[in-house]
């Protein structure tokens, strides 16, 4: 009995020591994680009781980590958010630290920065402008690649400063390509227009004076004659910029249904005066067997109108000019065909800018504009559709408009 006692007495005493033991641990591990228990000291006693339980310094401790997961989760969240954003940027970003390393850039300043060709040269000056800009400057440059493709890029770089402390530089870099043509086209256009109304102004000017000199009525008709055909001219050339204008404002395509045989049968029909007066043979065949298309039937009518004024002004006299649509599953085309002069190879690729022409004399002498064939790719492109050329100088033209089927749904 007193070996039973003795033994437990034992088993309690290795218990009471290992509670001892963790004590001391738990003591240490809550001092490392800022929990302290309460003050032993007697004075402490006197204040109200508390309870220090270890369970809520767990369950601080386990707060206090999922505060700060979730810290760590949101600034990943937003890292990837900026990252994204900056990436679908078309200009290209580029951030250095005070000592000039790159921190961050974007995918469009990635592709610049690792080039090998052409564009090395625009990471060459994207270097240079962080460079002066963490002296605090902020410079502009731009850099024209002459090799093709040729491309623009303008860069910009400045200083980053928090409270007068330089932390940095960033750039910019934006393609500029499209910015420029676009501005080379509006100078040409500008420059085109100018002469185009130059030129029959400056012809009724000189009329007026003659006939204002002149008292002969036959002259003076002859004269009245000249002036009012210098007057259509104008005309004809500002109807055209306002179509062009008008073909270029429009978005998507227009909802009435037009049947295409009956639109180029009526642009025929207005075209056969002046054939007839040429004597120029035009015949119409229409082979394709579909249902109205979407579309518009006025700049329809216009676009065929124009491809066959110019099939008969380019005609010599008993020539022939042939008008066929066509169709299958998925497109109509309206060929039209003529015996003229033709038009060489290095010209085909601008005939249909605005103001271009092959010859400049005749077109001029049968009251052309320059703006017809420009006026037919638009109808052409916002109808779904395109235009296209095949000719060989002096064996005529073929100029087919093609037309996607399937807006007639």
């Amino acid at each position: 009995m007193t070996t039973l006692i003795i033994g437990v007495l034992l088993v309690m005493g290795g218990a009471v020591a290992g509670i001892a033991v963790e004590r001391v641990r738990l003591r240490r591990w809550l001092r490392g994680i800022g929990v302290s228990p309460p003050d032993r000291d007697p004075a402490s006693r006197e204040a109200p009781r508390r309870r220090w339980s270890v369970r809520h310094a767990v369950e601080d401790a386990h707060r206090r980590a999922g505060v700060a997961e979730a810290a760590r989760l949101s600034a990943e969240t937003a890292e990837r958010r900026i990252s994204s954003s900056l990436d679908a940027l078309q200009s290209g970003l580029v951030l250095c630290d005070r000592s000039g390393q790159v921190v961050a850039r974007n995918t469009a300043a990635a592709m610049l920065l690792q080039a090998r060709h052409g564009e090395a040269l625009v990471a060459g000056v994207i270097k240079d402008l962080l460079e002066r800009a963490r002296t605090g400057e902020r410079v502009t440059t731009n850099v024209d690649l002459h090799a093709e493709p040729r491309r623009s890029y303008e860069v910009t770089a400045g200083p980053v400063e928090r409270d007068g402390e330089m932390l940095g530089a960033v750039a910019l870099v934006r393609d500029t390509t499209e910015h420029h043509r676009i501005e080379s086209v509006r100078r040409d256009f500008v420059a085109n227009v100018s002469h185009e109304l130059k030129t029959p102004i400056g012809a009724l000017s000189l009329l007026a004076d003659s006939l204002a000199a002149d008292s002969d009525p036959e002259v003076a008709a002859q004269l009245a004659g000249r002036m009012q055909i210098e007057i259509q001219r104008v005309a004809n050339t500002i109807d055209d910029l306002l179509t062009l204008a008008m073909l270029e404002d429009e978005s998507g395509r227009p909802d009435a249904r037009v049947d295409v045989g009956a639109v180029v049968a009526a642009a025929v029909d207005r075209i056969s005066e002046t054939a007839e007066q040429s004597d120029i043979k035009v015949v119409f065949s229409n082979r394709a067997e579909v249902e109205p298309i979407r579309g518009s039937r006025l700049h329809l009518e216009s676009a065929v109108f124009n491809l066959l004024d110019n099939a008969v002004k380019f005609s010599e006299p008993g020539g022939r000019v042939d008008v066929v649509v066509e169709a299958d599953q998925q497109t109509l085309s309206v060929s039209v065909t003529d015996e003229g002069v033709g038009i060489p190879a290095t010209e085909q690729a601008r005939i249909f800018e605005r103001f271009y022409r092959v010859d400049r004399a005749r077109s001029r002498s049968t009251g052309g504009t320059g703006l017809g064939l420009s006026i037919v790719r638009h109808v052409a492109l916002n109808h779904g559709g395109d235009v296209s050329v095949t000719s060989r100088e002096g064996f005529g033209a073929k100029f087919t408009l093609t037309l996607s089927l399937g807006s007639g749904d």
